[in-house]
């Protein structure tokens, strides 16, 4: 199936949480990947009070099993994934200690290979990226990759230099695009300016209910059904459908216009 990497240029804007979101809104079998070197945030928010099992090693577990074989190993993949809310979810945790990055640098490629193997899709949060522990090979074997920011000069300024980096690793062919959250001074045209990338959905700013996703805050009864989740669900649409492009011969109409649920602020 597909592998979409989701990045930040830094400062929390918030790929964790959309990461998260998109999952638990995606279509059929998903597979959400903490490969975030800083480390996981999904096992001690979100699941902190929702775990019916114990959380097994994850994804450092993953890394050590496949140290002798690495493609030996892809196969065990799902060994190591968690159930993630009620549907076809799963979440492979992430490493507890940014220390141990470094028993995955060589293995980020193979891992890569088990990711674009797997039944289903994958999403893998890359978190910040830019330094020499990036999961660079992830990138380089994505079919899409989103950019998480909020409208503001310092996350667009640190976006650009790392935008010409990934440009190179991905390719004209590979779609890149933006998730830009509702916080900030630029506006939406500023930033697509800049950055010269379409942008796949803008997210409302609303704190209570992004803290479901980020700390496993409870839910009101109309979480599932709020302008945030709604528009989750929109940049899901939107990176399926970017994916989906790929294969429309050249000719074909195609269009790269945002999802937009609600305004600013």
């Amino acid at each position: 199936m597909a592998l979409y990497c989701l990045i930040s240029p830094g400062g929390a804007p918030g790929v964790t949480t959309t990461a998260l979101g998109l999952a638990l809104t995606w279509p059929g079998k998903v597979l959400l990947a903490e490969c975030d070197p800083a480390g996981r945030r999904v096992l001690p928010g979100f699941m902190a009070e929702r775990l019916r099992q114990a959380p097994g090693p994850g994804l450092l577990g993953l890394a050590m099993a496949m140290e002798p074989d690495p493609h030996a190993a892809a196969a065990s993949l799902a060994e190591y994934a968690l159930p993630l809310g009620d549907g076809e979810a799963e979440l492979l945790h992430g490493i507890r200690d940014p220390r141990h990055v470094q028993q995955l640098a060589s293995l980020w490629r193979p891992l890569a290979e088990a990711f674009t193997a797997v039944e289903g899709d994958v999403i893998a949060d890359l978190g910040r990226v830019g330094g020499p522990d990036t999961p660079v090979a992830l990138l380089a074997a994505a079919d899409a990759v989103v950019v998480v920011l909020r409208r503001t000069l310092a996350q667009v300024d640190a976006a650009v230099p790392r935008l010409e980096v990934l440009r190179g690793l991905v390719g004209e062919q590979v779609p890149v695009g933006l998730c830009v959250i509702e916080d900030g001074s630029y506006s939406i045209a500023d930033v697509r300016r800049v950055l010269e990338l379409p942008v796949f959905a803008e997210l409302p700013y609303a704190m209570a209910d992004a803290r479901v996703l980020s700390d496993g805050a409870p839910p009101r009864l109309t979480f599932k059904t709020s302008l945030l989740m709604r528009a989750v669900d929109g940049l899901g649409k939107r990176m399926r459908k970017a994916v989906a492009e790929r294969l429309v011969p050249d000719g074909e109409p195609s269009t790269s216009a945002p999802v937009t649920l609600g305004g600013g602020r």
